[in-house]
């Protein structure tokens, strides 16, 4: 194997050990003890090798080495867990270590598991099996010194610290030494963490906003004495948000901010049937006049808009030019306000991308509505030409699990899953404000309350306008737009670091 460390020290010779340490009047009676049982054993060797007339009586000893496999056995976890009435108490479980792949890079001489060990894993007392190529000899080690000693399958070894193995070639004449990492998360994995940023001053007294996610920004527009106004910080801070100052000359309609919508690397705006576009929020150029009332959605492939007459349309050129979408239900049902969308990839088709849509009705034509409409359509990315209808959910009759019609309701695809909340109940919804977190698990049919997604404690029950957002790292925003606080959450286990699985 190339890259091997030095040679093992030279060794001694045996009569050349008792030369060096035995007194000369002892040499001769010395040898004799010892030189003759090994001639005895040498004999026995010779006589038995000639009766079984074996050709196989060379042993081969090999100078290169490698450690092969590393196999963690079975783990003790410390598992946090909190009882019916509040209370917090730990229990012991067992884990099986095999279950957790352990990566060789012979390049680096790295040995670590890219899937950390569940959070609460002790690894101060690791049985592991590791095995050496050409059966080298394995040794560990020592944390507080530059010893070794024999690794053995049957010693437990602390791992809370990287250690160093070595692997030696069986000839004695080289060896190669490894770093071993058994990573362990140092957060529960499923555990949704909000930090509060302080509140901006100017974020503050916006009646209504959105929030939307592009190049490394957050952008919030609002409306703010009859016109709507804008607002960027980058997602790495949250906490200074600079006013933007838009290239035209006019102010922006009052309800423009509802039609706020990023595509990669682009920002599009809806303000008097003037569609813009911008990279940065302030240098917008005019793209189309499209003669729509709305902005809907977005894809991986197309804008999505609806026009005076409810039609669905769609543009496949940056908003240039507009088509009439195919709809497989009434117009009637589609919604008006608080309107969001989510849109991902099919688990069972990656070519394929599912295209949600929510929002309430009228309340003045509608106002019996007590759940908010949702639609959706599937697009096919491999065939851009093809046009899938849009489809409103059609609720059953007796359907449990439908969302709520909810001021500034927000929707999004978040952790393989949709998630929705809102302010207070509209229309015959008498739900209050952000008791609950809805999640849909089939694509926006069904809607059950989550604990797992748990919002900000303080604004239950607080019927203020806000905004939402996910960002490119699986960050939720949420904006406050009475008073300008802003808070910022993650699933832990969205925000691990990814370590490297595949070697060339």
């Amino acid at each position: 194997m190339n890259n091997l460390h030095n040679k093992a020290p030279k060794r001694i010779p045996f009569c050349g050990f008792l030369s060096k340490f035995a007194p000369k009047n002892q040499k001769r009676q010395l040898m004799k003890r010892i030189l003759i049982p090994f001639a005895i054993l040498f004999s026995a060797v010779m006589v038995c090798t000639s009766c079984l007339k074996s050709d196989d009586d060379d042993t081969i000893y090999y100078d290169d080495t490698a450690i092969t496999t590393f196999t963690l056995g079975t783990l003790k976890r410390t598992v946090h867990t909190t009882s019916s009435k509040g209370a917090d108490s730990t229990y012991t479980t067992t884990l099986t270590g095999s279950d957790y792949q352990f990566y060789i890079d012979q390049e680096k001489r790295e040995i670590y598991n890219p899937d950390s060990l569940p959070y609460g894993t002790d690894v101060a007392h690791v049985i592991c099996t590791v095995t050496a190529k050409n059966g080298g000899v394995i040794a560990l080690k020592s944390v507080t010194s530059d010893s070794l000693r024999y690794y053995s399958s049957t010693d437990s070894i602390d791992f809370s610290t990287p250690r160093q193995m070595v692997a030696y070639a069986n000839s004695g004449k080289a060896y190669r030494a490894y770093t071993v990492h058994v990573n362990v998360h140092q957060e529960e994995g499923e555990v949704f963490n909000w930090s509060e940023r302080a509140a901006q001053s100017t974020l503050a007294g916006m009646k209504e906003l959105k929030a939307v996610a592009c190049n490394d920004h957050l952008y919030v527009f609002g409306q703010r004495d009859g016109y709507t106004v804008g607002y960027a910080t980058l997602l790495s801070d949250g906490s200074d948000f600079t006013p933007l100052a838009f290239n035209f000359k006019h102010r922006l309609e009052a309800d423009a901010y509802q039609n706020l919508l990023a595509q990669g690397n682009n920002l599009f705006l809806l303000d008097k049937e003037k569609l813009l576009r911008s990279t940065d929020g302030q240098e917008w150029i005019t793209v189309s006049a499209p003669h729509l009332t709305r902005l809907l959605a977005v894809s991986s492939l197309k804008l999505y808009g609806m026009d005076a007459e409810g039609n669905i349309l769609s543009s496949a050129d940056n908003g240039t030019t507009w088509i009439e979408e195919p709809m497989g239900d009434e117009a009637i049902w589609l919604p008006q306000s608080s309107v969001s969308y989510a849109c991902f990839t099919l688990k069972t088709n990656t070519d394929v991308e599912r295209v949600i849509v929510t929002g309430n009705r009228d309340l003045t034509t509608w106002p019996n509505d007590g759940y908010a409409m949702v639609w959706g359509k599937l697009e096919d990315l491999s065939n851009p030409l093809q046009a899938n209808e849009w489809t409103y959910y059609t609720p059953s009759d007796h359907s449990l699990y439908r969302l709520p019609s909810l001021a500034n309701l927000s929707m999004f695809a978040y952790d393989d899953v949709l998630i929705a909340f809102g302010g207070s109940g509209v229309g015959a919804c008498t739900e209050s404000p952000f008791s609950t977190t809805y999640v849909s698990k089939d694509g926006g049919i069904t809607w059950k309350g989550s604990t797992l997604y748990p919002l900000p404690s303080t604004l239950k029950g607080s019927d203020i306008p806000h905004a939402a957002a996910v960002d490119s790292q699986w960050c939720l925003w949420i904006i406050n737009g009475e008073n300008g606080q802003v808070w910022r959450g993650r699933m832990n286990r969205l925000g691990w670091k990814k370590i490297q699985k595949e070697f060339q």
